[in-house]
Parts: C-alpha cells; sequence; structure tokens
C-alpha cells in the first residue's frame, strides 16, 4: 500500500515544551486515518505539523522528517503557500467567509489564479457536489453563507478545501460542533471523498474514528502508542493503554 505522507523520527516543540515525541506514522494514500487520544495528547498539534500550520506560532520548532510523495515538507526550500494547497485544512468549528455561498467556494481558486483554467462557475459547482452540497444550495447560491445552518456550513468548508484541489484534507474535529443527523452527513462524506483524496480526521468520538476510518492512531502525552487498522486496534488492541482508553477505563 501506497504512502502518502511518511513520518519519521518526528518531534516538535512549543519553546522549551515537547508536544510530540518520536513520531513514525504512515499514512496511506486514499485511506482515512483518525488519530485519537485524550484532550491535550498532541493530536492536533501533529495534524496542524502535516501542513505547518504550526509555524505561524512564535518559538515552535520541528525536528524529522514528514515526507509528502517522498519530499520533506520542512525542506528549506519549500514554498508553504504552494503546500497548503496540496494539504487542505478543515476545522473544528465551521469557518465560512461572511460572504455568498458563490464567493466562499470560488475563494481559493481566484486567489490561486485557478480560474484562468477553466469555468469557475464549474469549479464551484463541482466543489458544491463534491460536498454533497449542490441540491441544497444551488438556487441561493448568492446568499450568504452565514445563513446555512451549522451541518451545512461545515460541507460549505468542506467544498472550499477541495475548490482548490488538494491532495490530502485534514480534519480537525470537524464533527465537534454538529447534532447526530449533520454528523452522519460529514462522515459519508468523507467515505465519498477518499476515493480521489487523502483523509486525517482527529476525533474524540470512538465510534465515528471505528465507523469512518481505515486506519488508526492512538496518541497520549505526545507520543503515537499504537497504529493499525481500525478494526484491529477497536477489536484487539496490541497495548495495554490503548484498551484501557477505548473501553473508557483511561482518558
Amino acid at each position: 500500500m501506497q504512502n502518502k505522507i511518511e513520518v519519521s523520527d518526528f518531534n516538535f516543540y512549543y519553546g522549551n515544551f515537547q508536544a510530540l515525541i518520536d513520531l513514525n506514522i504512515p499514512i496511506h494514500a486514499q485511506q482515512i486515518t483518525a488519530l485519537i487520544g485524550p484532550s491535550g495528547c498532541g493530536k492536533s498539534t501533529f495534524l496542524r505539523c502535516l501542513n505547518r500550520m504550526n509555524d505561524t506560532i512564535a518559538g515552535t520548532r520541528a525536528e524529522g522528517k514528514v515526507l509528502l510523495d517522498g519530499e520533506d515538507i520542512y525542506a528549506p526550500h519549500v514554498d508553504v503557500v504552494a503546500l497548503r494547497q496540496r494539504i487542505g485544512m478543515v476545522f473544528q468549528r465551521p469557518n465560512p467567509f461572511p460572504q455568498s455561498i458563490y464567493d466562499n467556494v470560488a475563494y481559493g481558486p481566484r486567489v490561486l489564479g485557478m480560474a484562468r483554467h477553466g469555468s469557475l462557475d464549474q469549479m464551484v459547482q463541482n466543489s458544491l457536489k463534491d460536498a454533497s452540497l449542490w441540491d441544497e444550495v444551488r438556487h441561493r447560491l448568492k446568499d450568504s453563507a452565514l445563513e446555512l445552518n451549522p451541518g451545512q456550513q461545515q460541507r460549505l468548508c468542506i467544498a472550499r478545501t477541495i475548490a482548490v484541489q488538494p491532495e490530502v484534507i485534514l480534519m480537525d474535529e470537524p464533527c465537534s460542533a454538529l447534532d447526530p443527523v449533520a454528523t452522519l452527513r460529514v462522515e459519508d462524506l468523507m467515505r465519498q471523498l477518499v476515493s480521489n483524496y487523502t483523509i486525517v480526521i482527529v476525533t474524540h468520538n470512538m465510534q465515528q474514528a471505528a465507523r469512518a476510518s481505515d486506519w488508526t492512531g492512538f496518541f497520549w502525552l505526545g507520543r503515537l502508542v499504537e497504529f493499525g487498522r481500525t478494526e484491529t486496534i477497536f477489536s484487539s488492541p496490541k497495548q495495554e493503554l490503548t484498551e484501557a482508553y477505548i473501553t473508557g477505563r483511561r482518558g
């Protein structure tokens, strides 16, 4: 199985505090990888390391390698803007821009000059279709995105992310602010998208990780305790700590 991202001997620091310790993780291409573990264990920090969003925080530093298609994303010559086009991010709470539905999705292609290579209208339509939102908003594209319900807003943010044609989609607890129905819609959407994208999701929801992912990594105090196929992690984990967390005895 091909790895889209390979993380080797990776450490990450906020000033003198080491948040991630000796991580070695394969992220398999066109698969969903879930990262689980208690709050503060480094899951979201690690996710933001994958597209260098932590670079914006003063005093942070990384050691080790994160290879995207075999190239180290922390190498000095890497164009971080181009990297974040290839590795998109969907955040915990829906964060649509205070603009129209259309302009939210068109924002990235406009900024990157992608509209020169095709119809912007078609790009917007395709992205909304891929995010399972087109049928709900096709007649109201000029309406404010803020008028959508939270579940629709999160799918709009997914459409905005995929509009720039990334290769990897990072999702940081994308359903934590959503009701159960909207949560299942996003999970179904992830299963549809994974045929074209590599997806990494941080979740505190054990059922969600078990339902939606192909691979699971369990984090504890900045370390990766266990990584494997999701069904194995949840049915017969190798580490006692993993079993204790999944069954609710720890965490």
